[in-house]
């Protein structure tokens, strides 16, 4: 552990001039320090070093520890004479310690005595209740010692004393739990890691860690015994209620990662509480995964409706012509001139002669002709089985005051096995259900369910069949808009509980509406909105006549389509140069890793799960092998078989001892940081842009996440990717295909940890709906997507009466309900911030945004702000020729990253696990394989291009702006060998010398 992974103070090695003059300019008040505690010239400077850096980092160094910058700064800044050799005499003579002594009185700061290590020690170990990772317990540790005003004591100490506290924490913590268990719960947790009688050969371990299969009939048995199962395992559960949620996470983490054989290996005590984690997490998990489950069900029953619907019209077409004409007959017969007694007898022989037309006419008219309800019973009956005992098993709770729904809901399962066809409402003079506990039931249900005609009419009965359907269906609204949550679950919990309190909001309001730039107040806030739609509209009205691209036709918008930026001459010359000294490097992917790990290091992010120091042999190696293994697609077991030294299970080894997702982040975003010091890119983008899109990955169909894809066909997933303006990607997410992409789109921003920050984010139609626009306006991010059916959409005036003279036909008629944006802006606020506080994830938010429901006002509130912000950015997209051009670039740039990434996963067409820990994983080490090449691309460019400007190729910003680091010079074939390459430091300060 380095200190630069924590909050430990040190030193940049290129301080800019800026950081030279705020903090280690002497004031006048210190130069009359100086003057007054110091008369010789020889020690005035190396007296002035210790106070000015001291007061940046908290502790003492010698002069040799700061850099010549800083050095030569002060030096500058007293008027003394830098002279290195004096400075060393210094660090040994007796006048330094006189010095600290002094530093220390004049700053009101206290030595690392005694008393400080008693602090830190406390600390550290009340820090290690709550955090798990080493640093976050530094962190803290460092943070009371300065408010304290202590001295900082050496980085080690911290580091030493931080693991001794985290391991005697936790061991009161395995010892409190392995008393409370008791002889028998420990007997019982042991059972689990036998293999018995089970001709598998497996352990229950084992099977604990299974995850769902895809969501077939059977897949539901099985997961419905699995939960079953785990409840059973879970009697324990409760002894990890009082336990931080963090240690939890921590120990199912380790648990996941261990067989059977390592469990028993470890300490008792410590094996039981990751036992009971782990049983915990896969508990919440399967209860998801019954969820998940329920809604695809019921998905693919509506869908085989609406097909059965399709081919009951298609095969009715002949009958629904012959009514037409039949009718057309009745007016015939009408308009004749028969006597009334003769036209009556034509009309009814023309209507009876076919009484299949009839009662064909008589089902059209009471259910509606395009209403698929009637046929939905058929698919779910082979389902209902399944589908009633998940209703049983799942622990629900509405969110809201209107239990109405919880209620139809028990009734349903109640009265769920007579097989009467009608279910009474009444019974021994008790209502079961009121006329309001059925207000959820959809119009065109209606008759169905309750057999009236009219929806004023108060029913007497049910249809049993057809009630079970509807409640099914409901119960998937209800549990995509957040109505219903499931206690016990993870993704179906109730987020108001994850939310910051509101009375905390209140306090730091003010706060952030700073950070974002926004009015807070609800009066101030509707001004500020209505006047940047107001200044939108005047702005697109008036620059109407003088936009050659955009033009309103028959009431139809209209876009041009754009100009293609000609290439800079000279660029197919230039980029020839490159591509050969590029060539000659002669590079294996493996040598891109082996380089960049030199460079920057990113395996430093990898070790034990447990947090303890790695004992690993030749353990860079083994990182970069396993990195190459999964993030190519090659495998465990092919490294082994062509690379000598190194066995299939070594490689698997550091995945699932060593690696989580977690921190292959960390590494990813140490790619990012190095990325971003380089000169190169500035020429690419803005790194306040970034744009989102998704591709899918092949997988194998028996997993929950698994889905055929409509437009890409095949079975799999969607890697969802953020990609910065400079073309290197700071996030990644696997996401089900069946899922709007705007759902996570805002994740990739507040989850990004680099120091790339974007404020800008582009993507393309699936990355935008009303309630993303309105909860990324509330989160400070511009949201500009390409939008497909742009023109289709509905744009809003500022007010009813506004007149617009050549735009007004882009408006629709209805208002803007700037009241309810009023009424619910402090519930919007604290969404957003507690999705800045990073209490909840705007996915989290979006899943229950993403379905109107009449009990969730919020939707409607983020809703209607959703469509001002739209419309404001639509207003500029037609207006503005440039930000078109800005959006096509960004999201042909992301494009260009999803091709870049799949051509560095070569080794396979498909990702070949079925957990879905493990396929999130491969799409992170892909993606660090792929910014490892980005980064090192960028390197071996800027180092060429140099070359090729001392050998007079003339470089412009136009010239260098036309390249992109997705160059795949780099081989992927032939011989893998990681070879020892001696490199130099990476030069992130190369400049061109351009006119």
């Amino acid at each position: 552990m380095q200190p630069s992974d924590t909050a430990y103070p040190r030193f940049k090695s290129r301080p800019s001039q800026t950081e030279l003059e705020r903090f280690y300019t002497p004031t006048d008040a210190e130069r009359v320090f100086f003057d007054s505690t110091t008369r010789s010239s020889a020690t005035r400077l190396g007296f002035a070093l210790l106070l000015k850096t001291y007061q940046r980092l908290g502790y003492f160094v010698t002069s040799e520890q700061v850099p010549i910058a800083i050095v030569e700064h002060i030096a500058t800044a007293i008027g003394e004479c830098c002279d290195r050799d004096n400075l060393r005499q210094y660090d040994m003579s007796q006048a330094r310690r006189k010095h600290l002594s002094a530093v220390r009185q004049f700053l009101a700061v206290k030595p690392f005595s005694d008393d400080g290590k008693v602090l830190m020690q406390q600390t550290l170990a009340e820090a290690a209740l709550t955090k798990e990772d080493v640093i976050d317990i530094i962190n803290i540790g460092i943070e009371t010692l300065v408010r304290h005003r202590y001295e900082l004591p050496a980085f080690d100490t911290l580091v030493r004393e931080a693991r001794v506290q985290r391991l005697a924490t936790n061991q009161a913590l395995h010892a409190q739990i392995h008393d409370a268990l008791g002889d028998v719960g420990r007997t019982f947790l042991d059972r689990l890691f036998v293999v018995g009688d089970d001709p598998r050969r497996v352990s229950p371990w084992n099977d604990l860690k299974q995850d769902a299969a895809k969501p077939t009939i059977d897949g539901m048995r099985e997961l419905v015994a699995r939960y079953d199962r785990l409840t059973e395992l879970a009697r324990h559960a409760h002894l990890l209620k009082t336990i931080p949620v963090v240690k939890i996470k921590q120990w199912a983490l380790e648990g996941n990662s261990m067989d059977a054989a390592s469990m028993v290996d470890m300490a008792a005590a410590k094996r039981y509480v990751v036992a009971l984690a782990l049983i915990r997490q896969r508990l919440a998990r399967v209860t998801d995964d019954l969820c998940d489950i329920f809604c695809k069900q019921m998905k693919r029953v509506s869908y085989y409706a609406e097909e059965e619907l399709g081919k009951y019209l298609a095969d009715n077409q002949e009958k629904t012509d012959e009514i037409l004409r039949r009718f057309a007959t009745l007016e015939t017969l009408l308009n004749s001139k028969q006597s009334a007694a003769e036209q009556l007898k034509s009309v009814r022989q023309t209507v009876t002669a076919r009484p299949d037309l009839c009662e064909f006419s008589r089902l059209h008219a009471e259910y509606g002709g395009k209403n698929e309800c009637r046929f939905v019973w058929r698919f779910f009956k082979p389902r209902r089985p399944e589908m009633l005992r998940i209703l049983r098993k799942l622990k629900l709770a509405a969110t809201s005051q209107d239990a109405s729904f919880e209620r139809s809901l028990a009734f349903m399962l109640e009265h769920s096995h007579p097989h009467n066809e009608w279910l009474a409402l009444k019974a021994n003079g008790k209502t079961a259900l009121a006329s309001d506990d059925l207000d959820w039931i959809p119009e065109k249900w209606w008759k169905l369910v309750t057999g009236e005609n009219q929806r004023d009419t108060v029913p007497v009965r049910l249809n049993r069949r057809q009630f079970e359907v509807c409640v099914c269906l409901q119960m998937v609204r209800e549990l995509k808009s957040g109505d219903l949550c499931v206690i016990g679950s993870d993704a179906y919990s109730d987020h108001r509980d994850e939310l910051v309190p509101m009375e905390e909001c209140e306090r730091t309001r003010a706060d952030y509406g700073e950070k974002v730039g926004l009015p807070i107040e609800s009066a101030g806030f509707i001004a500020h909105v209505r006047t940047m739609l107001t200044e939108a509209a005047q702005q697109a009205d008036k620059t109407y006549q003088d936009n050659p691209y955009f033009k309103i036709v028959d009431g139809r918008p209209k876009l041009g389509r754009q100009e293609k930026k000609p290439i800079p001459p000279g660029f197919k010359q230039l980029d020839e140069a490159l591509r050969r000294k590029l060539d000659s490097l002669e590079l294996s992917l493996l040598d891109v890793l082996a380089d960049t790990m030199q460079w920057i290091g990113w395996g430093k992010h990898f070790g034990p799960l447990s947090g303890h120091q790695g004992k690993l042999h030749e353990e860079d190696r083994r990182k970069i092998l396993t990195v190459f293994a999964y993030g190519t697609g090659l495998g465990p077991t092919q490294i082994a078989k062509n690379i000598t030294d190194i066995s299939a299970r070594q490689v698997s080894f550091v995945n699932q001892r060593q690696v989580t997702t977690e921190k292959l982040e960390a590494a990813i975003c140490t790619a990012i940081n190095a990325y971003n010091q380089f000169q190169l890119p500035r020429y690419w983008g803005d790194t306040k842009r970034a744009a989102a899109d998704g591709t899918q990955w092949n997988l194998y169909e028996n997993n929950l996440l698994s889905e055929r894809h409509i437009r890409y066909g095949g079975y799999g997933g969607i890697a969802y990717y953020h990609v910065s303006d400079t073309y290197i990607a700071l996030f990644s997410h696997f996401i089900p295909c069946g899922v709007w992409e705007a759902v996570y789109i805002l994740d990739g921003l507040t989850k990004n940890k680099s120091d790339i920050q974007p404020d800008t984010l582009h993507g393309d139609t699936q990355a935008q709906s009303a309630p993303v626009y309105g909860l990324a306006f509330l989160l400070g991010i511009k949201l500009m997507p390409r939008i497909r059916n742009w023109k289709d959409l509905k744009w809003f005036r500022p007010t009813a009466s506004e007149v617009h003279q050549h735009i007004d036909d882009l408006f629709t008629k209805d208002a803007i309900d700037w009241n309810l944006i009023a009424c619910h802006l402090p519930d919007m606020l604290q969404v957003a911030q507690s999705i800045r506080a990073g209490r909840v994830s705007p996915s989290t938010i979006l899943r229950k945004l993403g379905t109107a429901s009449r009990k969730n006002k919020l939707y409607f509130a983020f809703r209607e702000l959703g469509r001002v912000v739209r419309t404001i950015f639509l207003l500029e997209y037609i207006s503005n020729d440039e930000l078109r051009q800005i959006i096509q670039a960004a999201q042909n740039k992301c494009e260009g990253f999803n091709k870049f990434a799949q051509w560095a996963y070569f080794g396979s067409d498909m990702i070949e696990e079925n957990v879905r820990d493990d396929q999130l994983k491969i799409i992170k080490y892909n993606h660090l394989i792929a910014n490892l090449l980005i980064f090192h691309n960028c390197h071996t460019m800027t180092q060429a291009l140099k070359e090729l400007e001392a050998e007079g190729m003339q470089l412009t910003p136009e010239l260098l702006g036309m390249f992109s680091p997705y160059r795949t010079h780099p081989n992927r074939f032939g011989m893998y060998e990681l070879r020892e390459r001696k490199l130099g430091p990476v030069d992130y300060g190369v400049t061109f010398q351009m006119e």
